[in-house]
């Protein structure tokens, strides 16, 4: 290996810009081997493992969990330990430390000996990543601080012993709302998803506790919540007492999943102008076809959603205005019918995409999404697997919900909301008979696809999935 390695946050796929700090797997001083594991990340839609470069000391850990970091910022320092520090701490200060912006409330309770000095901020401040950390939550100018650590840095030593003089100190973390949800036992051998681990961290409540319901017997966040429900169900003293209690408000801050899907579908919603148009299906035979297909196929189970795929990517091919991208100025049309399917996570939703659906079969299409599905919910997705699709299937059926409209995933033109199939009361040839009925919503760009060409999609899919066979020729 070279002296020094530097690892930067990676950029996976186009639209990633940064990254947020789920877990770190080694600490400083640790040797490491190239290709081993240092760092879970999070980004808009999966959590990837950061790996090391090459072998060597793990000499600065520049990021802590939670942290936000930009993509191409450095996030810890591998090298040999013949490197000097001095040489280590020249290379981690070439992009700096990001660390979370400072809480305004806190800011203005310190003392002016805090204030930010006039000589234009403190990021060129040699200090730790937990003393810089702490200095910017709790508003301290590290201008002001006297160094003692190694190399002239600031260490959270320095920011107590600053504060001592002036007759202050730092402010305590704040104790869990109920002191039965302590942390009391080390449960960071538990398998959880990032998601339910920082939600127990923030709630107070130990992961030995929770059971653990999620996939690959992991615990969930829901495994985390019922947990804090039950606890938080005990009356306490006061409220036996009659003491009338403040009531009990949680603050958390967004995801980078869940503030992805806000910023896309705000932007959607605002400049995409929706219609959308609405039909009534007959799937008896749609179901009959699937129970013949799963009794003479062992090696794919066939959803009522696989064969929707199958018939929307029929519908694209047939009318292929439907079929496309647009990017405010220039409409993309697909030969190849790419559908989005829209997958719940825990923390939001992710739409993996079946390439080329109309190219492929039924058993194929099913076997691809319960795969996609399965790494969705793993956080083990491509980028390239989940990003661009030319339409969308949103499938709220198996929650009882008959209707229901869908935002439009831009840059796409459109997205199917498909309701649950029911029996329902139907007119045939003159007489009231009944039939298994779903309700299909389309939402579509109005500025690219208009009415007409919308009812004519539908009409086709409705087609399609009353008469199957038409769909598998």
């Amino acid at each position: 290996m070279s002296a020094i390695e530097t690892v930067t946050m990676p950029k996976w796929g186009m639209e990633m810009v940064e990254g947020e700090i789920v877990e770190w797997h080694v600490s400083e001083g640790d040797t490491v081997a190239a290709g081993d594991d240092l760092v879970d990340v999070e980004t808009s839609k999966i959590v990837n493992t950061v790996t090391a470069p090459a072998g060597g000391v793990v000499r600065r850990v520049l990021a802590s969990p939670g942290d936000v970091i930009p993509v191409g910022q450095i996030l810890a320092v591998i090298a040999s330990a013949e490197v000097s520090d001095a040489e280590v701490d020249q290379r981690a200060s070439g992009a700096g430390s990001r660390v979370p912006a400072p809480d305004p409330v806190a800011a203005e309770a310190v003392s002016t000996l805090m204030e930010p000095s006039a000589a234009g901020g403190d990021s060129l401040v040699a200090a730790t990543p937990v003393a810089r950390r702490v200095a910017l939550e709790q508003g301290i100018d590290l201008n002001r601080v006297a160094a003692s650590g190694r190399h002239g840095r600031v260490t959270l030593a320095d920011l107590e012993a600053m504060l001592a003089s002036s007759g202050l100190s730092l402010d305590k973390p704040r104790s869990p709302a109920r002191p039965e949800l302590a942390l009391k036992r080390d449960d960071s051998a538990v398998s959880a998803s990032p998601v339910a681990r920082r939600l127990a961290k923030a709630l107070g409540v130990n992961l030995l506790d929770c059971r653990a319901t999620g996939r690959h017997h992991r615990v969930s966040k829901a495994d985390v919540e019922a947990v804090a429900a039950r606890t938080l169900s005990t009356p306490s003293p006061a409220r036996s007492a009659g003491v009338s209690e403040a009531p009990r408000i949680e603050s958390q801050t967004l995801s980078s999943m869940r503030r992805t899907i806000a910023t896309r579908l705000q932007a959607s919603k605002r400049e995409a102008p929706h219609f959308r148009v609405q039909v009534d299906v007959e799937v008896d035979a749609l179901l009959e076809l699937r129970a013949v297909l799963n009794s003479q196929h062992s090696e794919a189970k066939v959803s009522l959603n696989d064969l929707l795929v199958k018939a929307c990517a029929c519908a694209l091919v047939s009318v292929p205005g439907v079929n496309v991208q647009f990017d405010g100025t220039t409409v993309q049309q697909f030969a190849d019918a790419d559908i989005a399917v829209a997958v719940a996570l825990e923390d939001g939703l992710i739409t993996p995409i079946v390439r080329g659906a109309n190219r492929k079969g039924v058993l194929a299409i099913s076997n691809e999404i319960h795969d996609l599905v399965t790494r969705a919910k793993m956080g083990t997705l491509l980028p390239e697997e989940f990003q661009g699709g030319s339409f969308s299937v949103s499938n709220l059926g198996m929650y009882g919900i008959d209707r229901f409209d869908a935002i439009i995933n831009s840059p796409q033109g459109a997205i199917l909301a498909v309701g649950t199939a029911e029996q329902r009361p139907v007119v045939k040839n003159g007489q009231l008979a009944v039939a298994t009925v779903l309700t299909l919503s389309l939402s579509s760009d109005h500025r690219i696809i208009d009415g007409a060409l919308a009812a004519r999609f539908l009409a086709a899919l409705r087609g399609f999935l009353e008469a199957p066979a038409t769909m598998l020729a």
